[in-house]
């Protein structure tokens, strides 16, 4: 499925249907012991928010900034601010440019791509409709800075994004998880490993020389504390050519999102040094679980792992 420069702006519903865009930026720097991200959302009914989160070892983030609020209907994605965050795509699917000033936050980088963006639609399990219609993904170089109390580190490095759009429900997945390392060479691996209806799914991509190689299954195993936060992701990742690819995570800071559906699910983000067949480098490692699961699994601290 061949995307178009337009899947990148904010999308409108079909007459008697709904629709919700959200995107997503991250970057992890290890020698600062610092993971950040940025998720915004917006609906065809006039809501947006956001959530800015930097983080690092401590047990409590060192910033999680909350936004929500009403946006106008001709609002769109090419020149976009809300509650100072401000969003500039002058060329939708390839580069990009975000600015954040809040409290005593200030983020400031521009993204630009590696690769063309990768639609998990291109994987043999596809996407499936519970989770969104579509869903882009890029992991590209990310030049800025981050500011955050006393502490200001410069950006001149690899980093992810992604954009969906469609309603998400979110009693349908049992679990999943969801990956993206990178190295300074731009070598990099996407991963989504879901189960819903007591079916595997495998989304993703190997990314080398600018070129992404879509996932067809990936080997995994995780390790987890005792409150079922990660710790280590070691996988294998397939590509439909037949190439493998090997994988480390290790967390070295994790953080818990705040969600609000009706079945509690818990996000958690792990910022981890990565290696990717042996090469350094760094990445993200996040985690969806039901709530009364993980506390299920928690309650057995002393088997839960």
């Amino acid at each position: 499925m061949k995307l178009q420069p337009s899947d990148d702006l904010r999308h409108r519903p079909t007459p008697g249907h709904r629709m919700r865009d959200s995107l997503f930026w991250e970057v992890v720097v290890p020698e600062e012991q610092i993971g950040m991200q940025v998720y915004l959302y917006l609906t065809d009914r006039g809501r947006a928010g956001y959530n800015v989160v930097v983080w690092g070892p401590d047990a409590e983030p060192i910033a999680l900034n909350l936004g929500s609020g009403r946006i106008p209907e001709s609002d769109d994605l090419d020149e976009f601010s809300f509650e100072g965050l401000r969003l500039r795509q002058h060329e939708p699917l390839r580069s990009c440019s975000l600015t954040y000033r809040r409290e005593d936050v200030a983020i400031d980088f521009e993204f630009r791509g590696l690769h063309d963006a990768f639609t998990y639609h291109d994987n043999p399990d596809g996407l499936p409709l519970w989770f969104a219609e579509n869903r882009m993904e890029q992991t590209g170089h990310v030049r800025g800075s981050i500011q955050v109390g006393s502490r200001s580190i410069e950006l001149d490095r690899i980093g992810h994004r992604d954009h969906s759009w469609g309603l998400r429900d979110w009693s349908v997945p049992q679990h999943w998880k969801w990956f993206i390392a990178y190295t300074p060479s731009g070598t990099a691996v996407n991963g989504w490993i879901w189960i819903a209806r007591g079916e595997w799914g495998f989304g993703g991509y190997v990314c080398r020389d600018g070129v992404a190689l879509p996932i067809r299954s990936i080997d995994h195993k995780a390790e987890y504390d005792d409150d079922m936060r990660q710790r280590r992701l070691k996988a294998t990742a397939h590509d439909v050519n037949g190439g493998k690819t090997d994988l480390t995570l290790d967390a070295f800071g994790v953080v818990e999102l705040p969600t609000h559906d009706p079945l509690a699910t818990i996000v958690r983000e792990a910022a981890c040094i990565a290696t990717i067949d042996g090469e350094p480098g760094a990445g993200q490692f996040e985690t969806h679980w039901v709530g009364s699961y993980l506390q299920h699994l928690t309650k057995r601290s002393g088997t839960a792992r």
